[in-house]
């Protein structure tokens, strides 16, 4: 099937040699069959639920996260305390450990909504990251969405 450029044949004179807009005119009958479903909806079907399972398994893992990072705030916050925050090694801990419950709780979030709609659920990580933690970028979005994202900060 030959490919015209429609604006280009509308230009051309009338008075050619070669009735261009004509056989774009049959080439597009030609092309009014109508097209076979490529895709059954088995295959959409199994596609968007194990999506929502992988979603699933991530909120869970994002769970464990959550926990750990809840544990490390009480240990912070604990040794902070008890030391009456003279160590500022408590005092590191516990910023870190802010950040990480931060970012554990956008994710949870974030995957909570991907389970009933993955691509508003991406949305919502992706611009709490843009907007507020462009450092988690590298700590948290896996590599091989990293480009895309740098691909914003050049602009």
């Amino acid at each position: 099937m030959a490919i015209y450029d429609i604006f280009n044949a509308e230009k051309c004179d009338k008075s050619s040699d070669t009735p261009l807009l004509e056989e774009i005119q049959v080439a597009a009958a030609e092309e009014t069959a109508p097209m076979p479903d490529l895709q059954p909806k088995k295959g959409r079907f199994f596609s968007s639920l194990s999506a929502r399972l992988f979603f699933f398994l991530l909120l869970l893992g994002d769970l464990l996260w959550m926990c750990y990072a809840v544990a490390l705030m009480l240990f912070a916050l604990f040794g902070s305390a008890v030391t009456l925050g003279r160590i500022p090694l408590f005092a590191e801990l516990r910023a870190n450990a802010w950040l990480t419950l931060k970012r554990a709780i956008v994710c949870g979030i974030a995957l909570l909504i991907a389970l009933f709609s993955p691509a508003f659920g991406i949305m919502v990580a992706c611009t709490y990251f843009l907007m507020y933690d462009r450092a988690g970028i590298e700590e948290v979005v896996p590599s091989s969405l990293q480009d895309q994202f740098k691909e914003f900060f050049q602009g």
